[in-house]
């Protein structure tokens, strides 16, 4: 026999470094390494004991993962190693184990299914998955189950992982590695140990068919010499870190082979799993209950009728139509809490994001008093980042976490996201790792413990190439039988008609029911003067592209005039750009000589381009006054017209399409209580030309509604909204195809598209892709990349960064570098690099702006960029050099010095089909 033949195996499931017997991390006293037979023997335990409704395929499905799990870890023999991570200056951070390549070392011919899955349990990718069950269908026993159920192999391979994570979560815990325990990825469940009994521990949601079950975890202990101890401490003096690991692996497997045979053994230690301990009497609660302990008042008549629909069918696909300030929010989110459901709200722009978040908390806070000791969380996706609270027995547990973005991925009671990024998401872009976790989570249906429903709030908000996606995301759902729901207050009719296999709901068109609703909220919601407000138009003044001084002016007087009728009001003003909204703002700040940096302050600037910190700020002070009824001047842009729960007297508008204005208004008198609201539209609207503000309307449309407002003392939402019309939707083909063909590779596993979603060509609102615009201060040290996520920054089109043809090829501003973002798989985190050349749908693109050093006004006579937070980033630096692009693609340069060299990478994308040839 060989030596190599002689060697004993390496039989370790895993390895674990507890906190207690090490004080010192970088030369350890003890190592446990958990015996494979005993993890592959609890896993097990948990694949048998799981629901059986969740397994796609019944017994078959159940025989599969059981004999996956016997198989998954037959390599880790083979491949065992210890290593040592660093940081940037390669310094001791912690140890860790590899298995690595060890399940594609499986070998199990009678059943390919079952050798996939074992081979599969790692990546949970959309590339591994599309291509292992392509692979699958080539076989005649597999074809039909994936004909009928495409997502069966990803289902099964989601509780091959579940349960080996729970598994290992657990064993860390046992064992006492609670660092190693917070840093596994992909968790669905949340695992916690009773305040009673230490031996127990509550998995909630509970998804096992039996309530209690019983594992066992067994370690052997490896306790270092002081000559082991010896060698580590000399790589330590002499600066070799990164060798530590070299090192200790060297030393533990020489311990290994020398070992008797049977090494010593730590005592095992049993645990038992039980569900999450609740009294639950909420289960036949009615709608009064539930708005009664959430929000403190009576459901009004909508509310009811949809909390009845969720009572007589699992999958709703309901069209609901109310108007601003009738509770559409609440109509959704309180009867998915009392029906269990994962509830997704895509939101059409970023910015509502921390408004909404807001709302949601409050709820949430509340929904856990009800569940004690139980975590109810939030999550807030906005694509780079994921961020989750956590709620328990009233209060907010812990600051979001953000060190481990991948653990809890779309792992939340409530997700707030927005329509692009759902649409990522259903398309399984994100991690290479773990991709396939968001389609998975997004179809969860009736079979799972908590099933997922999504409900796009402000549906009327997507045109052009947006609506074109949205159309196909809504009616893909749809017919995968997902529980559904739209929400609108202006949906123009010819848009609903797109929708009309969704049950619809409507409380605006069907007078009875807007009938029954008003008088409801005049009556109990004490709101004598719903929907009253004065209506004044001041046609005189038309805004100048060139020019916005003497609109600035007119919006500025028309404001002081009112606060001098009154001096404390609350009132808004709405203009169509930053430009004209930081102008205004700034004028009326030197005007008042108010001061914006105290807790009392009164005058507020509010718009897409603040910061997402600032913009919450903004708005969590603002409603702070709103619900004291105390005065306030708000300036802001169309960022507020959706989703802000506000109540002014007072409502000055720029003119803008009627659906637009009748969003604004529904922040003026939105309680019904103020007996004197106004609303101001300030604008040139006479003559025959359609201005800009007003292109999707046609001649005729534009003519009603000049004639509809001309004709206003009191605002009328009902004759602003016949007015709200959309030219015949023409999709543009090439997005119809593409969604088709990354469904086609996500869903179906055709690989012939496997290109088209390589490419990262998922196209959300433009064909023009969006960079973030961020600015650093220099205060955030090295590793810029985890340090982005704290810096001011935006998200903008790339064409509003484009370098003006006077400035010769160059940026505008010093210090502005340009960079992509990118997921390190070794190191297991998003890194950044120079921008490199390639599509740009394919990549996280990242415009650096850093002040002039010194205090300096200029540098290679350029001057330094501007920033203020309390503004945001009012003018967008140029960056890029767009070129003369022939065909249908686009495409931009951008230039930059590296060590005195000048370097450049250039990004393309495709054209819009108004620009192309």
């Amino acid at each position: 026999m060989s030596k190599s033949q002689r060697q004993r195996p390496y039989n370790f499931g895993r390895v674990f470094f507890p906190s207690k017997p090490n004080p010192n991390p970088v030369i350890p006293n003890e190592i446990y390494f958990q015996p494979l037979g005993n993890h592959v023997g609890n896993v097990k335990i948990l694949v048998k004991k799981w629901q059986t409704t969740d397994f796609p395929c019944g017994d078959d499905s159940i025989k599969r993962v059981i004999k996956a799990t016997d198989l998954h870890d037959r390599g880790k023999p083979r491949t065992f190693h210890l290593n040592v991570e660093t940081d940037s200056k390669n310094k001791f951070k912690k140890y860790i184990y590899s298995f690595k390549a060890h399940r594609f070392l499986v070998e199990y011919k009678d059943d390919i299914w079952a050798q996939t899955l074992a081979r599969g349990h790692h990546d949970f990718s959309v590339r591994d998955i599309s291509r292992d069950a392509y692979k699958l269908k080539k076989y005649s026993q597999y074809s039909e189950i994936l004909s009928n159920e495409p997502l069966a192999y990803a289902r099964e391979l989601y509780i091959l992982e579940m349960c080996d994570q729970i598994e290992a979560e657990l064993a860390c815990r046992v064992i006492g590695d609670e660092e190693q325990a917070e840093s596994r990825t992909f968790m669905d469940y949340t695992i916690s140990k009773d305040e009673s009994d230490p031996k127990i521990y509550r998995i909630d949601p509970w998804i096992f068919s039996q309530d209690e079950i019983e594992l066992t975890f067994k370690s052997w202990v490896f306790r270092l010499s002081e000559d082991d101890k010896a060698k580590l401490q000399k790589c330590r003096k002499e600066n070799r870190d990164a060798d530590l690991g070299k090192s200790l692996d060297a030393i533990t497997k020489a311990w290994w082979q020398n070992q008797p045979e049977k090494p010593e053994e730590a005592p095992s230690q049993k645990v038992i799993l039980k569900p999450y301990q609740s009294e639950d009497n909420f289960k036949d609660k009615d709608c009064q209950f539930w708005y009664q302990q959430l929000a403190g008042f009576a459901p009004n008549p909508m509310q009811l009728e949809i909390f009845e629909k969720f009572s007589q069918t699992d999958a709703p696909g309901l069209l609901i139509k109310g108007r601003t300030g009738s509770g559409k929010f609440e109509t959704v989110l309180f009867p998915a809490l009392a029906n269990n459901y994962r509830l997704i709200l895509p939101l059409p722009a970023r910015s509502l994001l921390e408004d909404q978040k807001q709302r949601v908390e409050k709820y949430l806070k509340r929904f856990s008093e009800l569940y004690p000791k139980r975590e109810i969380s939030l999550v807030i996706d906005t694509g780079s980042q994921m961020y989750r609270w956590v709620y328990r027995d009233g209060k907010e547990e812990a600051k979001p976490r953000t060190s481990n973005p991948r653990r809890h991925l779309y792992k939340g009671d409530i997700i707030l996201t927005t329509l692009d990024k759902f649409l990522y998401r259903y398309f399984s872009f994100g991690d290479k790792q773990k991709s396939f976790v968001f389609p998975l989570r997004i179809h969860r249906d009736k079979t799972h413990t908590q099933k997922t429903l999504i409900c796009f709030d402000e549906a009327h908000s997507y045109d052009d190439i947006s609506f074109t996606n949205f159309h196909a995301l809504v009616k893909s759902l749809y017919e995968a039988g997902r529980s559904l729901i739209l929400m609108t207050a202006t949906m123009p009719p010819q848009y609903v008609k797109c929708f009309d296999y969704l049950d619809g709901i409507d409380y605006i068109d069907n007078s009875n029911q807007a009938t029954q609703l008003a008088e409801f909220q005049k009556i109990h919601l004490k709101q004598p003067f719903l929907n009253q407000r004065y209506f004044e138009l001041l046609n005189d003044t038309e805004r100048n592209s060139q020019n916005s001084e003497p609109f600035q002016q007119q919006i500025l007087q028309t404001l002081i005039k009112e606060l001098q009728s009154k001096s404390e009001r609350r009132i808004i003003t709405v203009v169509q750009t930053v430009q004209d909204a930081v102008g205004i703002y700034k004028s009326l700040k030197h005007q008042l000589g108010w001061k914006t940096d105290n807790e009392e302050r009164e005058l507020f600037l509010y718009h897409g381009r603040l910061d997402g910190k600032v913009r919450e700020e903004v708005y969590t002070k603002l409603k702070e006054r709103d619900d004291k009824g105390l005065p306030y001047i708000l300036i802001t842009t169309s960022a507020i017209e959706v989703g802000c729960d506000l109540n002014s007297e007072v409502l000055i508008s720029e003119i803008c399409l009627p659906e637009n204005l009748i969003q604004r208004v529904g922040r003026c008198n939105r309680k019904g209580d103020i007996s004197n609201a106004k609303v101001i539209v300030i604008g040139k609207i006479e003559g025959d030309r359609i201005p800009f503000y007003a292109q999707s309307l046609d001649q005729a449309g534009w003519e009603k509604y000049q004639k509809t407002l001309q004709s206003l003392s009191l605002f009328d939402s009902e004759l602003i909204s016949q007015c709200i019309s959309r030219p015949h939707q023409i999709d543009d083909y090439r997005v119809v195809e593409l969604f088709s063909m990354l469904h086609d590779y996500v869903y179906g596993a055709d690989l012939t598209c496997q290109p088209t979603h390589e490419k990262g060509l998922v196209v959300t609102r433009s064909w023009t892709p969006s960079v973030t615009l961020v600015y650093d201060n220099g205060e955030h040290g090295d590793r810029i990349e985890e340090k982005i996520p704290e810096m001011p920054q935006v998200t903008v089109p790339v064409d509003r960064l484009f370098i003006k043809k006077d400035e010769n090829g160059s940026n505008e501003y010093a210090n502005i570098n340009v960079y992509e973002r990118y997921y390190d798989q070794e190191e297991t985190r998003w890194r950044i690099r120079p921008l490199r050349t390639g599509y740009a749908y394919q990549k996280d693109i990242i415009v650096k702006i850093s002040p002039l050093h010194d205090e300096a006004s200029m540098h290679d006579g350029k001057q330094g960029y501007t920033y203020n937070s309390e503004l945001g980033f009012v003018d967008l630096p140029g960056v890029f050099i767009k070129w003369k692009s022939p065909g249908f693609e686009q495409k931009l340069q951008y230039k930059y010095d590296d060590n005195d060299k000048q370097k450049s990478a250039v990004i393309t994308y495709i054209k819009a089909l108004e620009d192309a040839p």
